[in-house]
């Protein structure tokens, strides 16, 4: 996901954080931690990332239920499901831009001696918090967690956090990109991977990145699950639709998702990151299109919400 004609910074994996991470970063609906390292590894070519502030947004599934749209109950489920991976991964690409920043301008104390992993969480009340800490090489044991909220004055958040399940999306992460950056560099294709936690199920999102300006993404995110044995398991992969498309300059643009019912977990980010940057999205599969426009979500206070039309 990458626009140009909006304020711009540079991109986590090509500025502030390549001078300062080698270690992790993490990010998460509930909780989502990972590599700064690891997250970016596959950054062939550096974008410049788009700044968006942070918004305090609780996670989870929250669309509504089915109603003269014409769509069964098992695709609103679905896509609930699939749009609360969506909204991890659009925060992720604000968070960790937002805490880079901190941990640079000396919020968590000199920079060149602060922990080095950026952590961000968005609490179950829907409060966006985010830190730095550090953890040892066997990806147990956290250190030196300091947490501030992200929509205010940046005060010290103090309630407790689950630092085992911070540490085990921070493992996952790092083995999914040990997996796919391989691949994925001799492709030309530069990407992030995406802590999401639901409840209490870790994943990890390989999410693709635009290789040219003024252009985005369509499919080729995969999911990873972490399996009983702590190896990572497949549970999407949509790698083989990669396709970069031309960003629309003005006007409403629609994302046509590989998928046949659901959009794409990867399409649905691109298009909540983009109407965060005030365009006008629609995501289109063969069963539906869906629309973000105004209105307010009762669950979540986002304003604005999913509008689906029956296409079949």
């Amino acid at each position: 996901m990458h626009s140009s004609g909006m304020r711009m910074r540079r991109s986590v994996c090509g500025g502030v954080v390549r001078g300062v991470v080698r270690g992790v970063v993490r990010v998460g609906v509930a909780v989502a931690v990972g590599l700064a390292l690891a997250a970016c590894a596959g950054a062939a070519a550096r974008n410049p990332e788009v700044v968006a502030p942070v918004r305090a947004i609780p996670n989870g599934p929250v669309e509504p239920a089915p109603d003269a749209d014409g769509l069964p109950a098992a695709f609103h489920a679905a896509f609930s499901e699939a749009d609360a991976r969506a909204r991890a991964i659009t925060y992720w690409m604000q968070c960790v831009s937002t805490v880079a920043r901190l941990r640079a301008s000396g919020s968590f104390g000199a920079a060149a001696s602060a922990p080095k992993a950026l952590y961000c969480e968005r609490t179950a009340d829907g409060v966006p918090v985010g830190g730095v800490y550090d953890i040892d090489s066997t990806f147990r044991a956290l250190r030196r967690l300091t947490v501030v909220r992200l929509d205010g004055t940046r005060p010290r958040y103090t309630d407790p956090l689950d630092t085992a399940r911070i540490a085990r999306s921070a493992k996952l992460q790092r083995d999914v990109n040990r997996l796919v950056a391989a691949a994925w560099t001799r492709k030309g294709h530069p990407f992030s991977v995406v802590p999401v936690s639901l409840g209490a199920v870790n994943e990890a999102w390989v999410v693709p990145r635009a290789t040219k300006a003024r252009s985005f993404v369509s499919g080729g995110d995969i999911g990873y699950r972490t399996n009983d044995d702590g190896t990572p398991q497949v549970i999407a992969d949509r790698s083989g639709t990669w396709t970069q498309l031309a960003l629309p300059t003005t006007g409403t643009f629609t994302i046509y998702s590989s998928v046949v019912d659901v959009a794409a977990v990867g399409d649905l980010a691109t298009a909540r990151y983009h109407t965060d940057l005030g365009r006008t999205v629609a995501v289109s599969t063969p069963a539906a299109i869906s629309a973000l426009v105004a209105g307010l979500d009762s669950v979540t206070g986002a304003r604005v919400v999913w509008k689906h039309t029956a296409r079949r």
